[in-house]
This record gives structure tokens, sequence and C-alpha cells, in this order.
């Protein structure tokens, strides 16, 4: 099945692209860099119907009615997570305050505080937010009740070293893998017990570790890493406490992290290969010799996701420059397409 752009027509990068759990909304992000603002748009495949999320305006209540304004220059919508039902989510956004908070899809805005919060993560059983705060001058992860948003969140990480960030939940909600962003490098680091945190390193290797996703049986952890040359990130997928395997050298980051099959048996990823119009491949992480190029039809692909519906059918979204029958002309900004596999 050929590839489908659905992003709206745009002077602007459409990238980012993240599917609600069901498959039935997809969120993903317009870059503009003249005007120097980022937007959320959410595409309804039932419909075809695309639309702006719209950025929080001045109300900052604690109400599920909040209002909006208009977009103008210099704002942010980006980084949005599902909740597991409902196609509900939070994002981060510049809003009316001019530094970064975290919102409901409804415009309410949480656990306000002065400092940037970002990265938010919502739990598989939809019970609590992960995020990352600037709160406290450190960058520490803090985790919301999604039953109690008013309450104060709970601070997981004290690290004065180090900033914590792009937190991933395990598939019961029970642990996070996260990044230590410090001086002497980043690595990947787990929290297996949220009433008492107490962080395990997972990785001890130099330079940059990160973006770390759990696989769907919880049981091991993709990543990705420059430590071996660089200039360049490969893509490791490794047990809870194992030895990282490498799976794929030379890769696109994606910017959600890697992302698995739904079946967990392999990776779906970007080869970085220029000549080859950076082809989308997928590689089970058992051996990863056994490597396939999907044919997408699209062409300098990035950031992808992807899901599998309540019939079955598993879907791709990839933000791409456009189709390899496109002219080169064509090819100015990055679109979202979305394929069948």
């Amino acid at each position: 099945m050929p590839a489908v752009v659905i992003s709206v027509p745009l002077q602007a990068n459409c990238q980012a692209p993240r599917w609600s759990p069901d498959g039935t909304l997809l969120l993903y992000e317009s870059n503009d860099h003249a005007k120097k603002t980022v937007d959320l748009y959410a595409f309804t495949p039932a419909t075809r119907a695309s639309r702006r999320v719209i950025i929080p305006g001045a109300t900052a209540s604690s109400s599920m009615t909040d209002g909006f304004v208009a977009a103008s220059n210099d704002h942010v919508s980006h980084e949005p997570s599902f909740a597991p039902t409902g196609n509900r989510f939070v994002y981060s956004a510049t809003g009316s305050t001019g530094d970064y908070d975290l919102y409901l899809d409804t415009g309410t805005r949480l656990s306000p505080s002065p400092g940037a919060d970002g990265n938010p993560a919502w739990s598989p059983d939809g019970k609590h937010i992960a995020f990352t705060t600037a709160r406290t001058g450190e960058g520490d992860l803090y985790l919301l009740d999604a039953a109690a948003l008013d309450a104060a969140p709970q601070r997981l990480t004290t690290d004065p070293t180090a900033s914590e960030i792009y937190a991933s939940w395990s598939p019961d909600s029970a642990a996070l893998v996260y990044v230590g962003h410090a001086a002497k490098g980043d690595n990947v680091y787990l929290l297996d017990n949220l009433q008492s945190p107490v962080p395990k390193a997972l990785t001890a290797w130099p330079h940059v570790q990160t973006r770390p996703t759990f696989s769907p049986d919880g049981k091991r952890i993709a990543f990705y890493s420059d430590h071996t040359t660089p200039d360049r990130f490969d893509l490791y997928v490794m047990p809870l406490g194992g030895t990282p395997t490498l799976v794929a050298a030379d890769v696109v980051m994606n910017s959600r992290g890697p992302t698995w099959t739904p079946d967990g048996v392999g990776l779906i990823y970007v080869q970085h290969d220029p000549d080859r119009f950076d082809p989308v491949r997928e590689a089970p992480w058992a051996d990863p010799t056994k490597v396939t190029t999907i044919p997408t039809g699209t062409v300098g692909n990035g950031d992808l996701d992807i899901v599998r519906k309540a019939d079955g059918s598993v879907w791709l979204a990839v933000s791409a420059l456009g189709t390899a029958d496109a002219p080169t002309g064509q090819r100015d900004f990055a679109k979202v397409y979305v394929v069948g596999l």
C-alpha cells in the first residue's frame, strides 16, 4: 500500500507523528523555523480531518474548560503523550506564561510552577504522568497523580549533578527508564520502585546514550548511543541489567525514542543513508542481520511511529520530505505520511 500524505499544507516541517493507542487519532508537530513556532495538529483517520491544537490561553485554572487563544509568534506546543484510552493527551507548551508548562488537550494547565516543565509521559495504566521540570533548578523527574491533578506532584529524582530527561514507562506502569544528562555524559537509568525511587544505572558509556523505550513485554529497552563514533548514533537493545547489543549502526534518531514492532520481535528505524534516501527498515533484535527495508515509497525519512488498530491492521506514520516519484522541487518541507503494513 503506497504512503499517503495526511499533514496539512504548510511552509513548515511536519514532524514527530504519534498515534493514539487505538490508532483513531494521530498527532504531529509543525515546526516553522521562520516564525519560530511549533504547533500541534491532530488528524482523524476515520474522517481524514485535521485540526490545530490551539495553544492554551490566559485562563489558568484547574478546570477542564480553560480558555484558548489564537497562536502568535514565538510559541511552542509539542511533546504530546497519550492516555491509554479515550484519545486524551498531555503536552508541553509555552502558553500564555511564556514558560513551558504541561497542558491537557482541553487546555488545562497542570501543576503550574516557576521553571520549565516538559517531556510528559502518561503511564500505560492511565494513573500517572511523569515529567521533567526545572522547578528545583536541577531538571528532575516528577510524578503527577492523574486522578488528583490538583495535588502536588511527587519528586522522583534528586541528583544535583544531572538533569533527568526522556522518561519512558514500562508496559505494566511499575517502572521508568530515563536519561541522566550530566557533564560527564548521558546514560540510561531505571527506577523500578516509584514509591521509594532509587536510580539504577543501566549504561555507563561515554558521550550520549539517549531516548530509551521499553519493549512491549517489558523485558528489554532500546536506546540510541554515540559512544563508539561521536558523529553518528547507533541503535541498541539490552535486557534490563544485561549487556547492550547493537541492532543497527548509523540511524536517524526518532524524537520519541526507538520504535518497537507491536509484537516486540523487532524495531523499525530510519537508516541514515543519503544515497538511498534514508530508508525505513525493520530488524529483529535477536538477529539484526535479518534486516528488511519497508517499501514506504517516501524519501528523506525521519520521525516515525507505529500502531496496531482494533481490526489487527498495522499502520506506520513517518515524517518525510516527499515520495520517490515526486519532483525534487516539492521536497522543501517535511510532511507526515501514513502507510499500511
